[in-house]
This record gives C-alpha cells, structure tokens and sequence, in this order.
C-alpha cells in the first residue's frame, strides 16, 4: 500500500512489510494493524536478509512511536519557557526571521544539519532546500562518524565493498561489534561461521561478539595502522600476496612494500601489544584463505587522529591479497541510476561557495560536499570564517555526539535561530528558538537501497501523527514560505518517490509490490577486468596522488597516537575509549525507551581490574574522570581482566545523565 492509502489503515486490520529503520540496516518487518493502531511488529520472515530475526532495538519500535514522552505539537521557546504554537504560524515566523539574517549576513549564514536517520532521497531533501536557498552549508554525523572510514577506503580501491559473507572463508571483524550495532550481519557472519569461515576479532575491548570468534586479538587503541602495515609486510615478505593481481590491477606497490619493511614484527608486536606469533597467525589465515576473506571495519580505528591512513592500511591488505571485488571477498555494488535530488543544483553551488571547513578538509567535503561540523562551532562563535548564524537541524542531537559538548551548548545557545525537528526534547532540541514533531520511519515513505545487494525497496507509511510533518512536507512548505517553492514541485512523498525511479522504468505501484525488493542489476563479480576501479588511475591505489595533491601523504603513514607519543603522560595517567556499541542504544538515541532506561539507567565506566586496585576503588564507586577539557562523575564497572587492557578507560557515549563529549577534546584532527 502506498503513502496515498494511509486512511485505509485506519479502517481496516491489515498487515504491511515495510523496513525498520531502528539503525542503518533496514531490516524487513511486518506491521500488523488494527483500526488504525499498529498491534504488533514482527521480522518478515519471507525476507532472505533477516529471516525474521530482529534485534532488541527492533523490537522496541513501538515504545518508540507510541512513547509518551514524543513531541507531537510544534513548541516555541518564549522567555525560556515552552509554548505549543500553531505549526502554520511557526513555519512563517521561522521562514520570516531567516529571511532577516540572509538579508543581514547572506545566505549562507544559514546552515541546516541532518542525523543520521536520514538518508537516501529523504537526507538529500534538506541539502536541495539549502542549495536552493543558497547556501553550501549542510552539516550532519558524517563529520565524526563512517565518512572518512568511507572516504579512506574509496581511495584505495575506488568506493566502499559490502561483504560477501555466502562465500567468505575468512571474515575479519575490525573495531566493530555486530552483536551491538549490526544484528542482521552478525547473523550472517554466523551461518558463515557455521559454514567452516574463520572469524577474526581485532579490538581493545573483549566485546560481546568475541564469543563467536575463532581468533579474538586485543590491540591497543590507534595502533591498527600499524598492524595493518605488519601484516602487508608479513604477507609481502612470504609471497602470499596476489602477485599476478598487484601487477595488472594495482599502482604503488613497490613504495608500499619499501615503507612497510619498517614494520617489522617486533616493532608491531611492542606498539600493538600483540605478539609476533600472533601477528604471524593473522596474517597466515588471511592468506591461506585468500580471495575469500571479507573485513567489517568499524569505525573504531577511524575515531583517532591517524584514523584516515589507519583505515587506508586495513583497505591495502584485501586489495593486496586479491580479495576485492571476488567471491567471498569485499563485493563492490554497482548504484541504481535514480533521478537525483541534487543534479540540478550542486555543481552551481560548488563554483559558487564552499561550506565551513572545505578549504581545511578538502577530502571529506569531496566526499561529502558538506562543511564541517566541529568548524561549525567556531564559525559560530567567533565569525570565522564568515558568521554562521541560523541552523535548522533534523533528526540529530550534537550536544550528545560531537566533541568539546561545552562548546557545542555555548555555540547552538548563541545561534540568532535554532529550529530542531524530532521525536524527543533531546539535549540539543532543550537549546532551540523553536521544536517541531518529526515523523518517525513509520510515518514516511521513501526509496532506500535494501539489505541485499543491488537491491531497491520502498519503505511503507503505516502510521499518521497530526503536525508530525514528514521531511517532505516541512522542506517543501518551508521552501514555499522563503521563496523557493518552484524547487519541491512535487505533490508528496508519492509524487517525489515515482520521480525518483523513473529511470528504472518500474512504477511506484510495481515497486509498493515488492516488499523482497527490486533487484535492478544481477551481481557480477571482477568487474575490474573491463571497467577498472573507481580511483582517479582506475586501479587499487596503495599510494594516491589525489591525496597528495591535498598536502596528504601518498602512502598508508602510520602516525602513533599521541598517548604513545608521550603527551600528557604525566598528567594523565590513563587513556579512555567513548565508542563502544550499546545493543539497545543508537548513539543517542533511544534512551527514551522506558525498558531500556530501566536496564541501562546511566553509563559505567569500565576499568581493568589491576587498575582499579591501585586506585584502591570497587566495583559501583561513583569516580570522578577528569581531562583537558573537564570533568565528570561516573559509576565504575571493574570487568574481567581479558575485557579491557591495563591503563585504558571505557565509558559509552549517548547518555545524556553523563555525557562523555563533555571530557573529550575537538582539536585532535
């Protein structure tokens, strides 16, 4: 049923597949409804990515829609106070007083920010409402989170591999936890597992999905580069790379393999705290198992100042071994040719201005063509380098998520406009001018690419909240109220969706009937054979000249982190982690969730227990952590001695009780 039919949920008990939207994998899900009420939501079980299967976040989804605590009325802050205000009237004062800056500072000193639950067609409607308007600034996560991990690949080997689990012989899960974060991926990692592949974990915390690895290597955080560089050169050393692969399909390699002799595995094993004759296990299973080896790499070893070139290293191995592109291997997905969002605009915008932080961060606005979000904060606060000074931001919550969270709160408080749109009164939407109800994944319809590979799918509106604006309809009416109406001429999500896949020659009806997807290309393997790869050279790139025209080394450099350089030592006598995976958590969101509020009241920060008996504390003592930029009180968790290594914290991020972004610093980059 499509987004027009929406009344008739109302009348009748029916049920609809459609997509959860808990995380970025869209598992398959069935929507029973009655009268108008959605009663149950369950695993499609028809669907061949989940089978059914649904993890804790998924099946919390009502609690999600239907939790008291949601914004369902537009609220306006007046003398410090919330106000309901009719929506109409927001949307006019709002467009009215950005119109008062664009007239004051120009146009782009408005930004918009979107989170990460939107993306596809319904992330790209907010930067077609900031192109139009006139200005480059559109901000989301992306700054923090997957893009340089993404970017860093895609320079290696030219875009960013999903895996082939179905024939994988070996599967190398790398600063990730998909128990945590990705439930439809552990469960193929599993049935692969099941099948006779090696799973490998490498990661500083023993996580909830070691149990499930063959191999678990625990490594010092920001030391992964130079793991990767140890095995290269393991690998090279012994000839069990694929030497008829280097030489037709790969530029490099010769400086690759001179700047990795210097990773001997003595120095590895002292720098990685793991030991040569594991480092030699490593790198021989990954060779015995080549081309069938697959990685799933977090963004653990991104989240560091050498992240970028630590990712980069990783990339270099699979491409070394021959495993790109090949069965088993990292599977490099042809797109869909879709109708874009942003034809029509971005190249105009692109010679007209740049965002905030692309002259700094030429890489990632190529990737991205966004600004920057920490440059954001300094834009804001000190006009540089020209005065940013309205957001409208939807659907995230950078108090929570960003770094230096002080600065983010003073920044977001001096705005001359704030409008947040989402479910709850996060931290962040506590600061804005005004907040408006969002629609939540079951109140929206959209064209994502699905689970399976070169797949396409709709997502099905099953539910109806008055003043709960989809993003549609608040970009499309906003635009009208600011003059920019002529660039959303589409009716609604149905009329946009059709527009969008057009050039599959499918009807909107035809795809509302393929809750399994439509599959718009058959997989093909080696494709590298007649069209190359997507790097400026056409080849696996271990050195790259794009990044060196930035200033960037040419090669993988491992840099150590600066706690191995001696910074701060004394000062500092420990070293914290603020990344890992909370299961029923999405970064900040979710918290709302009475039930998992109830098992996860606060954050606990773990401790190794030799450390936790030299500070003479217990497990449960409330501590207090203090860094170059704050402090803050926490609850101690003392775990097993084999969970976390000597002389390194963990406290998970999200929380709004205690906020580790307040205690982390936003100038390592």
């Amino acid at each position: 049923m499509l987004n027009m039919l929406i009344q008739d949920y109302n009348k009748a008990n029916c049920s609809v597949k459609t997509f959860c939207r808990m995380c970025s994998y869209r598992c398959p899900i069935v929507v029973n409804i009655e009268q108008g009420k959605i009663k149950k939501i369950s695993g499609d079980k028809d669907h061949p990515f989940n089978e059914g299967k649904l993890c804790v976040k998924g099946r919390a989804i009502l609690d999600l829609v239907y939790s008291p605590e949601r914004i369902l009325k537009p609220l306006k802050k007046v003398d410090g106070k919330w106000q309901e205000i009719d929506l109409e009237v927001a949307l006019r004062e709002i467009s009215q007083r950005m119109l008062s800056i664009k007239e004051k500072y120009g146009a782009k000193s408005i930004g918009v920010w979107k989170g990460e639950s939107l993306d596809s067609t319904q992330g790209d409607l907010c930067r077609r409402f900031a192109f139009a308007f006139g200005t480059p600034n559109i901000f989301s996560n992306d700054t923090l989170c997957a893009v340089s991990k993404h970017a860093a690949v895609k320079s290696v080997i030219g875009s960013y591999p999903t895996s082939d689990f179905q024939d994988a012989k070996c599967i190398v899960i790398w600063g990730s936890n998909p128990l945590a974060s990705h439930f439809p991926l552990y469960n193929k990692i599993k049935e692969a597992r099941e099948r006779g592949a090696k799973v490998i974990l490498i990661d500083p915390r023993k996580n909830s999905f070691a149990k499930f690895a063959d191999l678990y290597f625990p490594i010092k955080p920001a030391t992964d580069g130079a793991l990767a560089l140890g095995i290269i050169n393991i690998i090279i050393e012994n000839k069990w790379y694929d030497q008829a692969f280097v030489k037709e399909h790969t530029i490099g390699f010769e400086e690759l393999v001179q700047y990795a002799q210097k990773f001997n595995p003595r120095y590895v094993a002292e720098e990685t705290g793991i030991s040569q004759d594991d480092l030699y296990k490593i790198s021989k299973t990954i060779a015995d198992s080549a081309p069938h080896v697959t990685y799933r790499v977090g963004v653990g070893p991104e989240h560091h100042d050498n992240g970028f070139n630590n990712i980069r290293a990783i990339a270099c191995i699979g491409a070394l071994c021959g495993c790109t592109d090949r069965p088993g291997g990292d599977m490099l997905e042809e797109m869909p040719v879709l109708n874009s969002l942003l034809a029509d605009l971005q190249d105009t915008i692109k010679e007209k201005l740049r965002p905030i932080g692309a002259e700094e961060y030429p890489v990632f606005y190529d990737n991205r063509l966004e600004g920057h979000s920490i440059r954001a904060m300094d834009a804001i606060l000190e006009g540089q380098p020209y005065p940013l000074r309205g957001i409208i931001l939807t659907g995230a919550n950078p108090v929570l998520t960003n770094p230096n969270a002080d600065k983010v709160e003073k920044a977001l408080k001096s705005l001359d406009l704030f409008v947040v749109r989402d479910l709850f009164m996060t931290d962040t939407a506590r600061l804005a001018d005004y907040v408006l109800p969002a629609a939540s994944f079951l109140e929206r319809s959209e064209v994502i690419r699905g689970g399976m590979p070169q797949n396409i799918s709709l997502t099905k509106k099953v539910l109806e909240f008055d003043s709960c604006q989809n993003e549609y309809q608040f970009w499309s009416s906003l635009a009208k109220k600011v003059g920019i109406g002529q660039y959303f001429p589409w009716k609604d999500e149905d009329d946009l969706n059709r527009w969008v896949i057009k050039p599959l020659g499918l009807s909107l009806e035809e795809l509302a009937q393929k809750p399994e997807g439509y599959m718009y290309k058959a997989y093909n393997y080696e494709k590298f054979y007649e069209n190359g790869f997507g790097t400026p050279s056409g080849k696996v790139e271990f050195s790259s000249d794009y990044l060196g025209k930035y200033g960037h080394k040419k090669l993988p450099v491992y840099r150590p982190a600066y706690y191995l350089r001696g910074k701060n030592k004394d000062q500092y006598k420990f070293i914290l982690i603020t990344g890992a995976r909370q299961a029923r958590f999405n970064h900040s969101c979710y918290h709302h969730i009475p039930r998992f509020k109830k098992a996860v009241p606060w954050p606990v920060m773990e401790i190794h227990p030799e450390d936790a008996a030299f500070l003479q504390v217990a497990d449960g003592d409330l501590v207090e952590v203090t860094s170059a930029k704050g402090s803050l009180k926490v609850r101690l968790s003392i775990v097993g001695q084999d969970k976390i290594l000597r002389g390194f914290l963990q406290i998970a991020h999200g929380f709004d009780e205690v906020n580790v972004n307040r205690i982390t610093p936003d100038n390592i980059l």
